[in-house]
């Protein structure tokens, strides 16, 4: 197997950091109203639970890349093919997890920017990193990445 990592075509930290730093700016330039007009309460209580809910869900699924010796960030090589836990659900709960803890901080910031921006970073992640890391993926585990595949969806 070679060291050769997925070809994507940004980072998905720097893709969902890139979004909120940019919502900040944005924010800061031209002020938008909160798209979501909750009490403060139910807002903080959502943005929580999102958060916490994305930020289990990320570091379970990091923990078993860990755990089975593969490479956790986009530019390092996958070693194995991980199948279990949040991984018989969806091909991607890292990627979930990280959007769920996006969506709850853009939440809690009140920051419609950055509820406005997640849907471009959606839009890179399943087709700059998602499409780029499946025939990778493909080409490196054959069969059992297939049978896999066709068992469990790309998101939910």
């Amino acid at each position: 197997m070679s060291d050769d990592p997925p070809p994507v075509v940004a980072h998905p930290p720097v893709l969902y950091g890139g979004a909120l730093l940019l919502a900040l700016a944005l924010e800061w330039l031209v002020p938008l109203a909160p798209l979501v007009a909750w009490p403060d309460g139910l807002r903080h209580g959502a943005a929580s639970m999102l958060m916490v809910f994305g930020l289990c869900i990320a570091g379970w699924s990091a923990w078993l890349f860990h755990r089975a010796g593969t490479g956790i960030p986009t530019w390092h090589a996958a070693r194995r093919l991980v199948v279990k836990g949040p991984y018989a659900i969806s091909r991607n709960p890292m990627y979930l997890g990280v959007t769920a803890a996006y969506a709850g901080l853009a939440l809690a910031l009140a920051n419609a920017w950055a509820l406005l921006l997640l849907a471009p970073v959606l839009v890179m992640m399943d087709r700059g990193v998602i499409a780029r890391e499946e025939p990778y993926l493909e080409a490196r585990f054959g069969q059992p990445y297939r049978d896999y595949s066709a068992r469990v969806r790309r998101w939910l």
